[in-house]
């Protein structure tokens, strides 16, 4: 696997535990199919532009923002306050 489809794996995996949703809900809003996810989330494989904008509006407007680090090649996760509160 490559170092790409790894991170990106990660990221997608970690933004859903964050919010607390599962592979159907995350499908479910970015109305991608599950199996289009689950494959996402392992690393299998790489997703297309278009995918990537879609999973990512859908963090945002969950209360992650997601920012690339051209630099270093890896990405950061900024979650807004509001997220803690319903734990």
């Amino acid at each position: 696997m490559s170092v790409e489809k790894a991170s990106f794996a990660a990221l997608c995996r970690g933004c859903r535990a964050i919010l607390g949703w599962s592979q159907s809900e995350l499908a479910e809003k970015t109305k991608m199919a599950i199996t289009s996810i689950a494959r996402i989330e392992q690393g299998a494989i790489n997703p297309r532009h278009d995918t990537v904008m879609s999973l990512f509006r859908v963090f945002q407007e969950a209360g992650i923002t997601i920012s690339q680090d051209n630099y270093r090649g890896g990405f950061s996760i900024t979650v807004d306050a509001h997220l803690f509160e319903k734990q």
